[in-house]
């Protein structure tokens, strides 16, 4: 098998077209005969990284993603803060990292050494994505358009 394994990860809570360029990439590094897996923020990372709880439950989200047909495995990530545990069980060849990922590469790598894995680590680039392709515009336009017509419409 000349395909590899691709791990992708993020929070995913709403999804639109910027995700969908990244998950490209990403299995587009996997190769034809790889494999894409796709590992989501629970909802306890989320609410703690923007102190406010996803719009989507993190099992909702799981569902979304694994019925795209670039995804061919979906999983909430692990209540850790180890970041290796979850590599050193999916044993990825690559890490995708969204272009917007505030990861440290070098620590990540650093790390991963230590653990003795030879997991690749890559940084994805923008990609444009016509339409709203970020969830934090797409949360301001709804707020806009709410507030703007003073009222909740169905």
């Amino acid at each position: 098998m000349s395909g590899k394994r691709v791990l992708a990860a993020g929070k995913f809570d709403i999804l639109h077209l910027g995700h969908l360029a990244y998950l490209e990439q990403a299995k587009q590094l996997a190769g034809s005969d790889g494999k894409l897996i796709v590992v989501i923020a629970r909802d306890k990372t989320i609410r703690e990284q923007r102190g406010a709880p996803p719009v989507f439950p993190q099992d909702q989200r799981r569902e979304l993603l694994e019925a795209l047909h670039i995804v061919d495995q979906a999983i909430i990530g692990y209540d850790t803060r180890n970041h290796t545990d979850i590599v050193e069980d999916i044993k990825p060849d690559i890490i995708a990292l969204g272009y917007d990922q505030k990861t440290d590469i070098d620590a990540l790598k650093q790390l991963f050494s230590e653990k003795g894995l030879t997991t690749e680590i890559v940084r994805l680039k923008k990609r444009k994505a016509d339409g709203l392709c970020s969830s934090t515009s797409i949360r301001k336009r709804i707020i806009k358009y709410y507030t703007e017509n003073g009222r909740v419409r169905d």
